[in-house]
């Protein structure tokens, strides 16, 4: 019996790493030698454009930003788009034609810490909650460096209930490693962590690679909340996007890529021009502080 079907990355996330794109690849698992195939759009997403190779399937999503910039504050969108692929397959009997369709959805969403997060001080560890606009936070690269922008949001249950890409990830005690985190990190799913180890440099060639919470939840340990329990999260800015620690685990600041600010209210989005008035360009297209693991580069971790 003839068998064919499409395999590959079939979801995307959208999480603040210019150029405001998400990609991925899909394949041809058959049982039957493929003759010939062809990969089009079949279906355009709604809030952004996309595109695929003809002749590999890997595919591209861009967000479109006019759509996203009347989107409130921690705000989750999903959009889908679909991807056909036709083609002959080759059996002892003949050629024969093949048509397929696959649907691909992709989440844009902020990045935010929980309430109770101990964030490292120079002053020994904090409430997240405790923390203001000049307060001083460690980073890995740069030392101390001061808040300059701190906002909270609080998700009650039933639109935790209505979406569940909003509820957190609960990243448990030693998880990440020994003592790593030191308590149980709660973070939204979008959030990336530092990975670290020999797997990293071998597979990327860096010793250090942020992954977005999520992907990290095939590793014991590390699962999304199942509660409707309301959730308070917080963003934390700073001049460049930085490695913060949060429960003893490496883990980023707020970066604004174009994503992230468009998932800000109007009101937070004046605040943030009224922070950086000299330069309009950091916080639309900021350097990430580490290579960014897209959904498939991490799974090859695990």
């Amino acid at each position: 019996m003839v068998s064919i079907a499409i395999t590959g990355d079939i979801t995307g996330d959208v999480t603040g790493n210019p150029p405001n794109q998400s990609t991925g690849d899909l394949d041809l698992d058959s049982n039957v030698p493929i003759l010939s195939e062809t990969w089009v759009i079949s279906t355009p997403p709604a809030f952004g454009t996309a595109s695929v190779d003809p002749n590999t399937g890997e595919w591209t999503y861009t967000v479109d930003p006019a759509f996203f910039d009347s989107l409130d504050d921690n705000q989750v969108v999903t959009d889908t788009f679909s991807i056909q692929v036709t083609g002959e397959f080759g059996t002892f009997l003949g050629p024969f034609p093949f048509d397929l369709q696959q649907e691909i959805t992709i989440t844009i969403e902020g990045v935010c810490f929980t309430a109770g997060t101990l964030i490292e001080t120079p002053n020994g560890t904090q409430l997240i909650e405790a923390l203001s606009v000049g307060d001083q936070v460690l980073t890995t690269d740069h030392g101390p460096q001061p808040i300059r922008w701190i906002e909270s949001s609080t998700l009650p249950p039933e639109r935790l209930r209505e979406n569940p890409a909003m509820r957190p990830v609960r990243i448990s005690a030693g998880s990440l490693g020994p003592d790593t985190p030191s308590r149980d990190l709660r973070v939204s799913q979008q959030h990336r962590i530092v990975v670290r180890g020999p797997k990293v440099e071998l597979l990327f060639g860096t010793p250090e690679a942020l992954v977005a919470a999520k992907h990290l939840c095939s590793w014991p340990g590390i699962d999304v909340e199942t509660s409707d329990a309301a959730v308070e999260y917080y963003h934390i800015l700073l001049d460049e996007h930085e490695i913060l620690t949060a429960e003893g685990a490496p883990a980023e600041s707020l970066f604004l890529g174009e994503e992230s600010l468009y998932t800000l209210s109007s009101e937070a989005l004046q605040e943030l021009a009224a922070i950086f008035p000299d330069t309009p360009d950091r916080y639309g297209f900021g350097r990430a502080a580490r290579l960014v693991l897209r959904e498939f580069e991490a799974r090859a971790l695990v």
